[in-house]
């Protein structure tokens, strides 16, 4: 089913299956635009905390086991950059199943990934393990891949939701832009979106190495940094020196002063208590600004 982005795909799946008071597991920390739909529909949102090994269901289920959805991205959780463990997801659809609830599986950046092979998604994990019927529902974004204002996503839907999910769109509109869908067709089909991917996997790897570089030679002592195999963006984690003098939020306002965007971890954390760290960005930023932009954050942090 194709949407007009993530957000309004969430929004057709929160409509179709949620009644108010219902609870719904979301990661902490997690992208708040999503809890927007669920605060719409009146769900009871759950934070359930982000480890090593993705969101935890033993969490999910001690504070609330019935739960209706679970909303999660798997492949590359945002903001902490986590990959779901094969152990981690097996569990989760484990629950699914038990608890007949649904998994909306949040696919926003797969198509980044700089090292190792792709990863399969949870919802043809669950499509293939033939236990019973498919609990997964999988929305993805061309936005990250093109560009924002392109507004074109898309579900996949599982076969008992096909009907009701179908309802509720028709009553919202008929479909996102018919001019856009076809020009946007014809590009993949014609390879150029894989070419395209391919050589902004290539670009957005040689930023982030770029940034790392950087980093390294102005922000010792202040922020440290790890490669990500995948996304766009690095968390950056606070040292105890800068830490002791500024919270992430004080760290960010004063990136912000000397010009440069960053964002705080706890910013999208609810209940989860977030060592200090920043979001550091490099995808829109060419590489020959990111030395200029470290060395004005680590001056931002010297003050």
């Amino acid at each position: 089913m194709i949407t007009s982005g993530a957000q309004q795909a969430l929004d057709l799946v929160v409509r179709a299956l949620l009644d108010p008071g219902d609870a719904v597991w979301c990661e902490d920390p997690g992208y708040a635009g999503l809890r927007g739909p669920l605060i719409a529909a009146g769900a009871n949102i759950v934070a359930v905390p982000v480890d090593a090994e993705g969101l935890s269901v033993a969490s999910g289920r001690a504070k609330a086991p019935a739960a209706r959805l679970a909303v999660v991205a798997p492949s590359h959780q945002f903001p902490l950059g986590v990959v779901m463990s094969l152990g981690r997801r097996l569990e989760l659809l484990d629950w699914a199943r038990a608890a007949e609830a649904w998994v909306l599986e949040d696919d926003y950046d797969s198509e980044y990934r700089y090292a190792g092979r792709p990863l399969a998604a949870l919802q043809g994990l669950d499509a293939a393990s033939g236990a019973g019927a498919a609990r997964v529902i999988y929305a993805g974004t061309f936005s990250k891949v093109t560009f924002p204002s392109l507004r074109i996503g898309y579900l996949v839907v599982p076969e008992a939701l096909v009907e009701p999910v179908t309802r509720v769109r028709a009553a919202l509109d008929d479909h996102p832009s018919a001019v856009v869908q076809p020009a946007l067709a014809a590009f993949i089909g014609e390879g150029h979106f894989s070419a395209h991917v391919r050589r902004m996997r290539a670009r957005y790897a040689a930023r982030q190495e770029t940034l790392i570089a950087a980093a390294q030679r102005w922000l010792e002592g202040k922020l440290t940094l790890s490669p990500d195999e995948a996304g766009l963006h690095l968390v950056a984690r606070m040292t105890p020196a800068l830490a002791a003098r500024m919270s992430d939020r004080q760290a960010a306002a004063r990136a912000a002063a000397v010009g440069v965007n960053v964002f705080a971890l706890s910013g999208y954390a609810v209940e989860a208590k977030c060592n200090p760290a920043l979001l550091l960005g490099y995808a829109a930023v060419p590489e020959d600004k990111i030395e200029e932009s470290v060395r004005a954050l680590a001056g931002a942090f010297s003050v």
